[in-house]
């Protein structure tokens, strides 16, 4: 049986009339049409949007980390999407979908907040085959704060599109020796925005106290207008 959100997702990708998934066989590494895509993005949403409001204590709302058009390119077959959760009155459902260019759902998964804000990382699982992206595919995700299980129509939500690409011979070098601001740097420099993100949070959690990982992470996000998440903690909820 098809999740709510999922149909949420193909309501909101039908009234999205303009709305067109790019895919193509055989790619080898990410290329001039790769990018091209990346930077004029597709349909989406950054900043979350809803009915409710009246639950939260931040003055930031629910926010993707993610380029302003809402698309990004990753080379990983389990990438990591991170989020913005604004604090709030109580602990609260979250749910996050991805769906292939079919409006297949690959993978969902949900958890419960502390009401805390923070940034939460959420990644495809490795051990899974059938959850993993596939090169030259894009796929559409959706995360949801669900204020009312039984009213769907009040989630606070985003969503955004993913496309997954094939590592150049350089990029398969550097990632062998593990994760760096160097490895951060080239991701960006070949606009792989969700591994340049994964590599610098995962150096945050290591090395907290490194200011050459605090800048970077900073970098990253005055580079799509986000800056003012910079100071926010990286958190982690039971699901």
């Amino acid at each position: 049986m098809r999740s709510v959100i999922l149909h949420q997702i193909i309501i909101f990708l039908c009234l999205l009339s303009a709305f067109a998934f790019f895919s193509s066989s055989g790619v080898k590494q990410a290329g001039a049409q790769d990018v091209s895509e990346a930077r004029e993005g597709l349909p989406g949403r950054r900043v979350g949007g809803g009915t409710r409001s009246d639950m939260f204590i931040s003055e930031m709302p629910l926010i993707a980390l993610v380029p302003d058009n809402n698309q990004g390119l990753t080379a990983s077959a389990t990438p990591t999407f991170f989020f913005y959760v604004p604090k709030t009155q109580q602990p609260q459902l979250v749910e996050f979908v991805l769906v292939d260019e079919n409006e297949r759902q690959i993978y969902e998964t949900q958890f419960t907040t502390d009401g805390n804000s923070g940034v939460v990382g959420i990644t495809i699982p490795e051990n899974e085959p059938t959850k993993t992206l596939e090169v030259g595919k894009t796929y559409r995700w959706y995360f949801a704060m669900i204020p009312d299980r039984e009213n769907r129509r009040s989630d606070i939500y985003v969503t955004g599109s993913i496309k997954r690409v094939a590592l150049n011979q350089d990029l398969e070098s550097k990632l062998k020796q593990g994760a760096s601001l160097d490895l951060a740097d080239k991701y960006q420099i070949n606009n792989l925005w969700y591994d340049a993100m994964a590599t610098v949070a995962e150096l945050r959690r290591s090395r907290p106290t490194d200011t050459a990982v605090v800048t970077k992470w900073q970098q990253l996000l005055n580079s799509v207008n986000l800056q003012k998440l910079s100071q926010e903690p990286l958190v982690t909820y039971n699901k």
